[in-house]
């Protein structure tokens, strides 16, 4: 039903107006609905068909509700940094580096304190859940480092180990494809560097899957997202994506 039929704005599902404005997803926005938590001008609604506008006033537990402008953000990020909103240790977090107009965005995954690269944040609750959603898996490339120039037999291992997989949290893991990019020079010291694509979501996945082989990452740096690239993003900069430009990671998903 409409909870105001006098006027003539666009009217949107209550679960879904609860999750643009960035309190629930819209699965729970239902329970809520359900459980008579939510009010809409001031009256209680338990249905979650209900629709409304944006000009209607929103209630959850007594806290009023606006509507945010969806926002999707890409960020590098530098080693040393926790990809959480508050640290019980009071170790440096991303939200360090961004402006506090920012703070209310949220990361879409994760990236673990050791390593760099992208890193997706939004307020739009739908997308953060499809992004996340098991059924949407998406390809994430990353850089390798070694410490040290790894011989040539020895680097054709790791890649054929790991296309094969390797035994991690009770069930075999692969990458979908890594390749040996050589090496480089850096502080007098040559480094082994391949290029990984998976698409799990594992806890440190690939330094992980490395140390079963008996090989130890120096450097990981996550590089692209589907299609997002690193491009020339400095570490601790962003930039703003568009909607569109935001979703189209979902159609460029893993076959």
């Amino acid at each position: 039903m409409n909870l105001n039929k006098n006027r003539t704005n666009i009217f949107i599902r209550l679960n879904k107006a609860i999750a643009m404005c960035g309190y629930a997803s819209r699965r729970k926005a239902d329970d809520l609905i359900k459980k008579g938590m939510v009010r809409v001008n001031d009256r209680v609604v338990s249905d979650p068909g209900s629709k409304i506008s944006e000009n209607d006033r929103i209630k959850v537990n007594n806290i009023s509700l606006r509507f945010l402008k969806n926002q999707y953000l890409l960020f590098y990020k530098p080693t040393g940094y926790i990809t959480t909103t508050k640290d019980e240790r009071n170790r440096k977090t991303i939200y360090d580096l961004l402006p506090s107009k920012l703070s209310h965005l949220k990361p879409v995954g994760r990236l673990d304190r050791d390593s760099e690269g992208l890193l997706l944040l939004s307020n739009d609750g739908e997308f953060i859940n499809s992004v996340l959603h098991p059924k949407n898996v998406i390809n994430k490339t990353y850089l390798v480092k070694m410490n040290n120039q790894l011989p040539e037999n020895e680097a054709s291992y790791i890649q054929e180990k790991l296309l094969e997989g390797v035994y991690l949290d009770g069930r075999i893991i692969k990458v979908d494809s890594i390749r040996y990019l050589g090496h480089q020079t850096r502080k007098n010291r040559k480094q082994s560097i391949f290029e990984a694509v998976i698409h799990e979501g594992v806890n440190r996945q690939v330094r992980r899957m490395f140390q079963v082989l008996g090989f130890s990452v120096a450097e990981l740096i996550r590089i692209k997202i589907a299609n997002l690239q690193i491009g020339n993003l400095g570490k601790g900069k962003f930039k703003e994506l568009g909607r569109i430009e935001a979703y189209e990671i979902l159609h460029n998903k893993r076959n």
